[in-house]
């Protein structure tokens, strides 16, 4: 049985618990140790995820399956309603069923009935795995973008979309 919360500030050291569950095994083998722990250190440290909530207005979902944590989200409003899906991760030992897909279809619903028209994220040109996920739930490639992420670091990402 999977339940869903809105995380706050008081959530933040859940929230890199979830993160330094997933992080490493996923990215360390797409971009390397250093860049992991750059991306880590600059994207989930306590004052980053404090300004991604506070100042940024990201939504964060906890996921629990059983009252366990194993799974969080964020996204937040882009333009013209369109939201982006800023993070998903699902702990691994739980990975393959269907968490991912039903946090996706509770941040849809929660997008929609706010009058959102698409859902959108990036997800790493190398990260087969999730964006064969993110295809097979309805999301459609509208494009290609390489972010600088200082320190000599980029996200080469694809840009997909999913309209609601």
């Amino acid at each position: 049985m999977l339940s869903f919360r809105k995380a706050g500030v008081v959530d933040i050291g859940l929230i890199i618990a979830l993160a330094m569950q997933v992080w490493p095994q996923t990215y360390t083998p797409i971009l390397g140790p250093e860049q992991v722990d750059y991306m880590l250190n600059r994207f989930y440290s306590p004052d980053a995820l404090t300004v991604q909530m506070t100042e940024q207005k990201h939504t964060f979902v906890i996921v629990y399956a059983d009252e366990h944590p194993v799974a969080f989200a964020s996204y937040a409003a882009m333009v013209d309603n369109v939201y982006k899906l800023h993070k998903i991760y699902i702990a691994a030992n739980v990975q393959g069923q269907g968490i991912g897909k039903q946090t996706l279809a509770y941040i849809v619903s929660d997008i929609k009935a706010i009058g959102a028209t698409a859902l959108q994220l990036n997800v790493n040109i190398h990260n087969s795995t999730a964006k064969a996920f993110y295809e097979k739930t309805g999301f459609k490639h509208i494009g290609d973008e390489d972010i600088d992420i200082g320190g000599g670091y980029f996200m080469n990402d694809h840009i997909l979309r999913l309209y609601l």
